[in-house]
């Protein structure tokens, strides 16, 4: 595969469609994307790089290669990122010529960007109509001045300053020095930047026929051995994820391995403990096991935070999130002058975000009344069928709620999160980082609905009230068979989220995906037989102009071909299902002490699945630096909080000497809460300045690191400062300079540093009267 422009065979590929010089991938040799960037041009030409600030600044990189990324980049072919290029073929009242003019026009600005920034790239048909493939590569020239920038920048964020040797040299880093995972950040920046920063400013939700931007995976390690030891190792595109691994460290998916393995580690107690109460206390609560619970998800989730901050130096990301990158689609009303850098940059009325941010709230409001109205009528006509109904078919509507629940619920779900993902681009986040935080806080709504509301209904409404129900049946003449419910009726809910709900997803995140690889071509196989000859339905070769591929590049566009078929990562999916998980363990363990014990066993297959599932059966995900877990952790201390609540309640109002019909119930219940939320808020004062007392490893490396960067400048400084003004210390002082006639009389004849110092003497003899 070419590096340079497209070979006169790839152009006629697409002769009948798009003009040649939609073709062509030649960029402008040298380019370097600094020139487009005024902020980091104007700190290099003002930087003495190779002088006074190479000796405290990381220095740039030479152009020799790491040996595992020079791997990967040669087992793709040179090729970083493929950007799928999706364009109609056919639209009501739209000719044939105009479609093809709309879609030449896109290709030609999507072609213009890359060059313009210098990125090569090279056009290759789809395995179906309408789809082109943009394979991107990046020449080294190029990612050596990416990785220049970002250097420079994390120097000034205080992200990297352990490159400072003990003599104040610059530590010597090169390109031998950058990760893949590194590699294909930088030139995603490229790809995805605004231009005023120095990229393509290219996106699927701001460029027209633009679907998707993935890189390729690492064929060198999707291979089986990487991932069987999944038990200390996480995993993603093959490479085997530890804390320690420089693969694809530094990512949010990174984060997400090690939380799961240091949360399946601390799960251990509370499932030992948790199967001694549940052995000793069958079918009673007890208010210890609840009190422990709520220290330990206190201390767990403290930990944890500690732990993030050990990984962020462990990583050399800390900082990393001072750098906040503005999104591509911030286009703005308008331009208004930086009034720092003078830079002009895109600029929304604050009144009109805040506006947006408000009337969003509504918009969110409605899409979790909706979908608590879906999860709500689903639990009410499973009690209804389980607990009352005694008519026909009652075995066989027994199981309806079970398989609607099921079918409806994700489907419904994934139309809540779609509603508030148009919500969050309308509200016009400007950085990446806050639009993430919004919608990772949008969709929890979501899965706490789903996960908890059937709970606490059951808890806080059904076993209290139930009994309440049966006069109206009788009423209604509705044949029931009720027997009276007490917290046995919530534990069953609970074992059904805690086992049936995790081993369904299980078999929705890996057996199906395995079962749809193995279909999926073979039905495309008939599907070609069926539409063989149908010009209309097919993509003829002899029309393309495809030229025939042998060898090492057959096998390549093969991997590529499948990758691309492949569905995308969500992160936020393997994060809200671990979070959720979280709460199930720290809310419920009280009602079921077996709660731990099963997540823990499901997490130990967690591990190795999810591993597995980003290795073969999703798109590699982009490797973007994260300095923690992000949003979640709020999250988890909401369940926490929550946990107070609900530990307290529940034991109170299933205890075995409460009388949960009596007036007074409510009252103590609600007691029983407010003692629980001031124990929760004691804990965690005390845990937390525990934990602050007692140093952490990081702790010393960050002060050390930033002892030695102050030594270098000040040592720097000092040196200066002593040449420039040394004087003679027996140097007299002309006192006549002074125009102070006070001055003149205490210092006349008085300069003589020698003679005071005999004065002074004399003086000391005089008061001891030795002489």
């Amino acid at each position: 595969m070419s590096e340079g422009a497209s070979s006169p065979e790839s152009q006629r590929q697409f002769s009948h469609l798009f003009p040649t010089e939609a073709i062509a991938s030649t960029p402008p040799t040298g380019q370097c994307p600094v020139e487009q960037c005024p902020i980091e041009k104007t700190f290099v030409d003002q930087c003495p790089v190779e002088n006074t600030f190479t000796d405290s600044c990381p220095a740039v990189p030479s152009t020799s290669t790491n040996k595992t990324s020079q791997s990967t980049y040669k087992s793709n072919a040179g090729v970083d990122f493929v950007i799928i290029f999706k364009f109609p073929t056919n639209q009501p009242d739209v000719t044939r010529e105009q479609l093809e003019a709309k879609t030449t026009k896109a290709l030609e600005s999507l072609t213009t960007k890359l060059s313009k920034v210098g990125l090569r790239f090279q056009i290759r048909p789809g395995k179906e109509r309408g789809v082109l493939l943009v394979l991107v590569g990046c020449p080294s020239n190029l990612l050596y001045q990416a990785l220049k920038r970002e250097r420079i920048r994390d120097f000034l964020l205080g992200v990297r300053v352990d490159d400072i040797e003990e003599d104040g040299k610059s530590r010597s880093i090169n390109m031998s020095d950058v990760t893949d995972s590194e590699r294909l950040r930088l030139v995603y920046d490229l790809i995805t930047s605004p231009e005023t920063e120095g990229g393509a400013s290219i996106s699927p939700d701001l460029d027209e026929c633009v679907d998707s931007i993935m890189p390729l995976h690492d064929e060198n390690f999707d291979k089986p051995e990487y991932y069987s030891n999944g038990s200390s190792h996480g995993r993603r595109n093959g490479c085997l994820i530890k804390t320690t691994s420089t693969k694809f460290e530094t990512s949010l998916i990174a984060y997400y391995f090690a939380f799961l393995q240091n949360y399946f580690v601390w799960l251990s107690v509370p499932s030992v403990l948790g199967a001694f109460v549940y052995m000793t206390h069958t079918n009673t609560l007890t208010i210890g096991f609840s009190v422990f619970m709520l220290v330990w998800a206190v201390v767990y989730l403290e930990m944890w935070k500690r732990k993030e901050k050990e990984l962020a130096v462990m990583w050399g990301v800390r900082n990393c999130s001072k750098y906040e990158k503005r999104r591509a689609e911030y286009g703005g009303d308008g331009t208004i002058k930086d009034e720092v850098t003078g830079e002009e940059l895109p600029f929304v009325a604050p009144w009109k975000t805040i506006v947006r941010r408000i009337l969003a709230i509504p918009g969110v409001a409605l899409g979790a009344v909706f979908l608590s109205s879906i999860v709500g009528f689903v639990f009410f006509l499973q009690l209804f069928l389980h607990e009352y109904y005694a008519g026909p078919f009652a075995q066989i509507l027994h199981y309806a709620p079970t398989i609607g629940y099921v079918l409806f619920i994700p489907t419904m779900t994934n139309i809540y999160n779609k509603w508030v993902k148009i919500l969050n681009d309308w509200e016009m986040h400007k950085t990446d980082a806050s639009w993430e935080s919004n919608y990772t806080k949008k969709i929890f709504i979501a899965n706490f609905l789903v996960g908890y509301l059937s709970l606490f209904i059951t808890g806080w409404v059904y076993i209290p009230f139930g009994d309440h129900v049966l006069p109206y049946l009788s009423h209604y003449n509705i044949s029931h068979d009720h027997k009276k419910v007490d917290f046995l009726r919530l534990r069953d809910q609970l074992v059904y989220f805690v086992v049936t709900g995790q081993v369904v997803g299980f078999a929705t995140e890996m057996i199906v995906p395995y079962i749809m690889q193995k279909a999926m071509p073979k039905a495309q196989e008939l599907k070609e037989k069926v539409t063989k000859g149908n010009t209309e339905s097919s993509f003829p070769e002899d029309q393309l102009g495809t030229p025939e591929m042998s060898g090492p590049e057959a096998a390549f566009m093969k991997r590529v071909y499948k990758q691309v078929g492949l569905e995308e990562y969500n992160i936020y999916t393997d994060y809200v299902e671990m979070v959720i998980q979280f709460g199930y363990v720290s809310m419920f363990s009280t009602v079921w002490p077996l709660t731990a014990l099963c997540c823990m066993i499901n997490n130990w297959v967690e591990l190795r699945s999810d591993a597995l599932k980003i290795c073969k059966y999703t798109r590699r995900p982009i490797p973007l630096r994260a300095e923690g877990a992000g949003p979640w952790i709020g999250n988890m201390e909401t369940l926490v909080w929550l946990s107070s609540i609900t530990m307290a309640s529940f034991a109170y109002l299933f205890h075995p000497s409460t009388n949960i019909h009596s007036p007074y119930t409510p009252i103590l219940t609600l007691l029983a809460i407010m003692v629980s939320e001031h124990l929760y808020v004691l804990l965690r004062i005390l845990i937390q300045t525990a934990i602050e007392i007692i140093p952490s490893w990081s702790d010393v490396v960050v002060k050390k690191e930033d002892y030695k960067l102050k030594k270098v400048w000040l040592d720097r400084l000092a040196s200066t400062s002593q040449s420039s003004v040394k004087q003679d210390a027996n140097s007299s002082w002309n006192y006549e300079e002074s125009h102070d006639e006070l001055t003149k009389h205490v210092w006349s004849d008085r300069t003589s540093q020698d003679a005071q110092n005999q004065e002074g003497i004399r003086l000391v003899e005089a008061v001891f009267k030795t002489k």
